[in-house]
């Protein structure tokens, strides 16, 4: 079974040297993951006004699977 779980999907993700040590210990003071402090910020990004007008102006929420 895969560690990320049903309805998740796994990316990598690279930084430099001196954020990956403030993320780490950020997310140390706040007693949470480096994992879950990195999807918080995304959501946050993808809930600006700016990017929810890109998501809108190209439909990027519709499902292509259908």
């Amino acid at each position: 079974m895969s560690p990320t779980g049903k309805g998740k999907q796994d990316i990598r993700v690279s930084m430099d040297k001196d954020t990956y040590r403030l993320v780490k210990r950020l997310a140390g003071v706040s007693e949470t993951s480096m994992n879950s402090m990195i999807n918080q910020a995304i959501e946050r990004f993808l809930e600006s006004d700016d990017i929810q007008s890109v998501i809108k102006r190209h439909r990027l929420e519709e499902d292509d699977e259908e």
